[in-house]
């Protein structure tokens, strides 16, 4: 048991701890470590100094966590699975954790360095704004997400219509040896509860791929035909990798309801229950590595900019939140990381937050 969860550890997180270490790499080319420069700066010797010094410390430290991890679960053995359980939750915190001082003391070490460099503070800022910009195709359409809602119907008849060759007692959890720990008896609440977090999670992927559409437009005043062209191929990317990577999780859903009636062999549960995660995860890594936050990664021309991009470094906390009351956008591209964050100012960002809470706290509970 504890060799397997290993594995998982390996396949899962070692691609994770690659593209953390590398995400000032994948950052749009106007701010590093949270702080707004021009393209220029961005490739100067000494902002990609600290890129590599980032990249280093953060491999060194990640790899050191991730040995002892591993040399833990080894230690817990095949007897206590307590304590196998605890350990790889631990094991996100800590580099969640590890992650977010590295880059706040980056974040505070690029601060001083851009008061440091000429002429950057006399420097005009520019503004850019596309008006057509939502003219362009963002994402895909929400009609595609119909085929989620066949496949969740699909899989509520096939219950229903099969429902008195359910035993008595029906599976709801499995180790990684593909042995039942926990189950509960037969119902329709039971057998239907998947369908449910189904439901759950389609409302909760329609409204990432409407947030794609509809988050605030970043254009680069230095270049802005490219930034635009990168921006729009960025958003409808994530839209495609939202729309797939949903599909196959209530696909696995389905899966998982269908073993209930026909069960598999046990190594076909574990490579399927392990697959399609570790998809998404990959799929994930691989998309921000071609694309770049914003599409910055994409067709990048061989000298950068030298305008300097509005100077908003005053409305994002700590490089990482932003906050600006006067901003009526919702949604904003996060300056740390591949995505999108919201404006900690606008009330609707935080209604927006407790609602995905709900819907996901509420799939979890009726999917036990």
């Amino acid at each position: 048991m504890s060799t397997l969860s290993i594995v998982v550890l390996t396949l899962i997180f070692i691609p994770l701890i690659s593209s953390l270490a590398f995400m000032p790499y994948l950052t749009r080319e106007t701010v590093s470590f949270g702080i707004s420069i021009s393209e220029e700066i961005y490739r100067s010797e000494p902002v990609r100094r600290m890129r590599k010094n980032y990249a280093l410390i953060s491999l060194l430290l990640y790899g050191l966590l991730y040995l002892l991890c591993a040399f833990a679960l080894l230690r817990s053995g095949h007897q206590d699975r307590l304590e196998e359980s605890i350990w790889l939750p631990l094991f996100i915190f800590l580099l969640i954790a590890l992650s977010s001082g590295l880059f706040l003391y980056f974040h505070f070490k690029m601060k001083q360095l851009k008061r440091a460099l000429p002429g950057t503070a006399e420097a005009k800022s520019i503004l850019a704004v596309d008006t057509k910009y939502r003219q362009n195709k963002l994402a895909v359409s929400n009609h595609w997400f119909w085929l989620h809602v066949a496949l969740i119907a699909g899989s509520v008849l096939y219950m229903l219509a099969n429902y008195d060759r359910l035993p008595g007692q029906i599976a709801l959890k499995y180790d990684f040896q593909g042995n039942i720990v926990e189950s509960a008896a037969k119902s329709y609440a039971t057998v239907l509860s998947l369908n449910a977090a189904q439901i759950m999670m389609l409302l909760l992927f329609l409204f990432i791929n409407w947030s794609i559409q509809h988050s605030k437009q970043q254009t680069y005043a230095g270049d802005p035909e490219r930034s635009i062209r990168q921006s729009s191929i960025f958003r409808h990317r994530w839209s495609v990798f939202s729309l797939l990577s949903s599909f196959m999780t209530i696909g696995l859903f389905s899966f998982l309801q269908l073993n209930m009636i026909q069960p598999v062999h046990t190594s076909v549960m574990i490579s399927v229950t392990l697959a399609i995660p570790l998809f998404v995860v990959l799929f994930a890594i691989i998309l921000s590595f071609l694309t770049g936050q914003g599409g910055s990664r994409i067709k990048r021309p061989a000298k950068g900019s030298n305008v300097q991009p509005v100077d908003d470094d005053h409305l994002w906390k700590l490089g990482m939140f932003y906050y600006n009351p006067s901003d009526p956008s919702v949604f904003v591209e996060k300056r740390s990381g591949i995505g999108w964050t919201i404006n900690h100012a606008h009330p609707a960002a935080w209604t927006v937050v407790g609602v995905i809470l709900i819907i996901v706290i509420v799939s979890i509970l009726i999917s036990k």
